[in-house]
């Protein structure tokens, strides 16, 4: 078996790495809350797209992504999210994740099993954001499942 692999985070420290970092806790912040409108505050009101692979969803409208979030959010609990690592500048940033949590969708059979009967999932994956201007103009979210 392997030792366990650290965090990497940009080690050099360069002039956008305060400001990749503090948006990126921000963004963690918001999307533990569990409120889509928190996580809109960081999409551009205008010209944004927004894929999620994983999910076969491509080129979501910035009203898309909302319902996305209110669906996601309504449809997972107890989540913990992990950072991997953490590259980029202010205007593209890498962020490497795991999340556990319990959905309430069985993901065999997609059947409703509600929280008290989901058995916890790890997911793990990498999210590219473009920002323009200190919002997302551009998100491609990638994942896959792992044993819990």
């Amino acid at each position: 078996m392997s030792p366990q692999k650290q965090l990497h985070i940009q080690q050099k420290h360069h002039v956008d790495h305060d400001t990749i970092m503090k948006r990126l806790d921000a963004y963690i912040t918001a999307y533990r809350s569990g409120k889509p409108e928190a996580m809109m505050e960081f999409f551009h009101p205008e010209n944004v797209v927004y894929s999620d692979f994983a999910a076969g969803l491509h080129g979501l409208s910035r009203s898309e992504i909302k319902e996305t979030y209110k669906r996601t959010f309504s449809e997972i609990h107890d989540v913990n999210i992990k950072t991997l690592s953490v590259h980029g500048h202010k205007d593209f940033t890498a962020w490497e994740w795991e999340v556990f949590c319990k959905p309430e969708i069985d993901t065999t059979t997609g059947e409703k099993v509600g929280k008290e009967n989901s058995s916890q999932k790890h997911l793990a994956g990498c999210t590219l954001m473009w920002w323009q201007d200190g919002k997302i103009i551009r998100n491609h979210d990638y994942m896959q499942m792992k044993d819990a």
